[in-house]
């Protein structure tokens, strides 16, 4: 199995937590609500149960057209995410682009301490292309295209590299009696853990400051370091 994060709706059987644990799954990310009168039956219980056999558990809401600010006030007094917790929102073809980044700026207006995090496919690539929507800065991308290439397509513009590829929706996972979507991260497992969790719930790997790295310049190069020019 390759996929340690699993995203999951009432639509999926109620896994094995315990088995999902063994099997090196590390989060769901489950659906919480969508617009502004629907919440998931089976939220509540499972994010109880998903916590209780050591796996991280994030909200996603998925977006619909109009009243976003009252869709964001939804999803938030529904899902309870913790401080510095992360949230996705599920972008596809019903809301619009300005939707998107309105729900981004409400939230982060209301809980800046929010991570967050979008999910969406073509409709995300069309839609921006070479562009740069400032209010999806500092968000990170949860990308689906099914494929058998070795990486996604990007709107590379705005979003560098992706955090999370969805790859399939017929990935075999132990505990749950039905295929699921396959999510791939890109990172390690540590980076994964911290990523998933609230901010500053789990520490940074402790750096070494004193490792000399040596390094030939030729006399007619530049050196640039973290963004910035190193005189030779």
């Amino acid at each position: 199995m390759s996929s340690p994060v699993i995203d999951l709706s009432h639509h999926n059987p109620t896994p094995d937590w315990n088995a999902l644990k063994a099997a090196g799954v590390v989060g769901i990310i489950h659906k919480a609500t969508e617009g502004t009168s629907y919440v998931d039956p089976t939220y509540g219980q499972r994010a109880h149960d998903a916590a209780a056999a050591g796996l991280i558990f994030v909200p996603y809401h998925f977006l619909h057209p109009g009243s976003i600010s009252a869709q964001m006030d939804w999803f938030l007094s529904h899902s309870s995410p913790p401080a510095g917790g992360r949230v996705a929102l599920d972008y596809e073809t019903d809301a619009t682009l300005d939707e998107l980044c309105e729900a981004v700026e409400y939230l982060w207006e209301i809980r800046p301490d929010l991570q967050i995090t979008v999910y969406s496919g073509h409709t995300i690539k069309d839609q921006l292309g070479d562009s740069i929507r400032g209010e999806l800065t500092n968000t990170s991308l949860w990308i689906a295209q099914y494929t058998s290439a070795s990486a996604p397509t990007l709107p590379a513009k705005q979003w560098p590299t992706w955090s999370l590829w969805q790859w399939t929706d017929k990935e075999s996972v132990p505990g749950l009696s039905q295929p699921a979507d396959g999510n791939r991260w890109n990172g390690s497992a540590e980076s994964l853990v911290r990523w998933l969790s609230p901010a500053g719930s789990v520490p940074e790997p402790e750096t070494d400051d004193s490792k000399t790295i040596w390094i030939n310049i030729p006399d007619d190069s530049r050196l640039i370091v973290n963004g910035v020019e190193v005189k030779l």
